[in-house]
């Protein structure tokens, strides 16, 4: 038993000193000297870095993080004096910091930083953006030219970098420089008085951007006036009148958008209102509706919504009707009326709109019916189904003339 516990225990110290010697011991990484000393360089230029070590080194790598992302690097095996890394080329072309780190099994040896600059030199590209692309004339609105040059490998140039833009209305050129802020130059070109088209390009580094537009369109129409015109003034229901605005302008002198829409709106003598719609051709807005059938008297104004107002122009209409013939038959149940002449003893175009209100003699309303010419002429037929047999008034009305009859249906004319 004795034997058994001093083994054990000789075993435990040995173990103990095992550790002891393990712990103790220390990782000696070769030393490695930077020969190649690169602190700045420009884009699309090889770059190599070049190290030096007292003894070979089989596992060591290069770190390279920029931009454009990281990558873990070999020495060149064709370079046998000293440890030489080639940066790719993805990496050698984006302009800003490069870090390295000089790798032994995942231990930093050194490790450092080199610049990248932009390649204005070889060559310079423009990307140019104008926008909105339409304005409206005055001097509250404007677009904006925006300008992003870079180098041969889309690289933004660097801050201050000039730009020279230049801006066409009609005859006059204007020109002015301006310089890149944070990769980019802007320029807020302004609307003009007058409507037309603005016409800009940028250049930079002896590069020009392609040529871009904005429309300067007119501004909101101001007041306006407006006329009437008809063949005739007589109200027979068939001829157009015209409603007519001068040419309409915005405040600037610029005439408005053709399409521009124009309401007119027609105000009769019994306050009853209608209208009509017209869009400008040439600043000219034109609209048309049909006479009325019986006499009226017509306030015409015209809007061009939200903006302005035309002025009222009032047009009168004769009758063209002066009386129309009623004739009763079959028991009173079947009314003829007409012919329907007009102001020069023509038949009036079908469609006269004629109504009949029936009330019976105490004058309560009964029922009405309605029908409309044709050939100057209309026909109603009071059915027994549709009236029962008995004395009512009747009230016809065409034309804005009413005529009114007390008739015993079945029977002989009251009055």
């Amino acid at each position: 038993m004795r034997i058994r516990i001093v083994f054990i225990l000789s075993l435990i110290l040995i173990g103990c000193s095992d550790k002891q010697e393990e712990q103790a011991s220390k990782v000696v990484y070769p030393k490695v000297d930077l020969v190649s000393n690169i602190t700045n360089s420009i884009a699309g230029e090889a770059i190599s870095l070049t190290f030096k070590a007292d003894t070979d080194i089989n596992n060591i790598k290069l770190q390279i993080k920029n931009a454009f992302g990281s990558v873990l690097l070999s020495p060149d095996a064709s370079k046998k004096e000293n440890i030489v890394f080639q940066i790719p080329k993805n990496y050698t072309r984006v302009a800003g910091p490069c870090r390295w780190q000089l790798l032994v099994d995942n231990h930093t040896l050194q490790k450092g930083t080199f610049d990248i600059a932009t390649n204005a030199p070889k060559a310079t590209y423009i990307e140019s953006y104008f926008g909105p692309r339409s304005v409206t004339a005055g001097n509250n609105d404007f677009s904006m030219l925006t300008i992003a040059p870079t180098d041969a490998y889309d690289n933004p140039l660097d801050d201050g970098t000039p730009v020279t833009v230049k801006y066409q209305f009609q005859d006059n050129i204007d020109e002015l420089q301006i310089e890149t802020e944070s990769f980019f130059a802007f320029y807020n070109v302004r609307s003009t008085l007058k409507s037309g088209r603005i016409l800009v390009t940028a250049e930079c580094n002896g590069t020009s951007s392609k040529e871009l537009a904005t429309i300067v369109y007119p501004d909101n129409a101001v007041n306006f006036s407006i006329s009437s015109s008809s063949a005739h003034n007589y109200a027979d229901g068939n001829q157009i009148i015209t409603f007519k605005s001068d040419v309409i302008k915005d405040q600037y002198g610029n005439i408005v958008t053709n399409g521009t829409l124009v309401t007119f709106v027609i105000k009769n003598d019994k306050d009853a209102y209608l209208y009509t719609i017209g869009t400008t051709i040439n600043g000219v807005a034109e609209a048309k509706t049909l006479h009325p059938d019986k006499a009226a008297t017509w306030e015409i104004q015209a809007f061009v919504t939200g903006a302005a107002e035309s002025n009222t122009d009032n047009f009168t209409f004769k009758a063209a009707i002066k009386d129309y013939p009623v004739h009763f038959s079959k028991g009173n149940r079947n009314i003829d009326v007409g012919p329907f002449e007009s102001f020069m003893k023509q038949l009036i175009p079908d469609g006269l709109l004629l109504q009949l209100d029936i009330y019976d003699m105490n004058g309560a309303f009964v029922t009405s019916k309605k029908t409309t010419t044709k050939n100057g002429v209309c026909n109603i037929y009071l059915g027994e189904y549709f009236l029962a047999a008995g004395k009512y008034n009747l009230k016809i009305s065409a034309a804005g003339i009413t005529k009114e009859f007390i008739k015993d249906i079945d029977g002989d004319t009251v009055e």
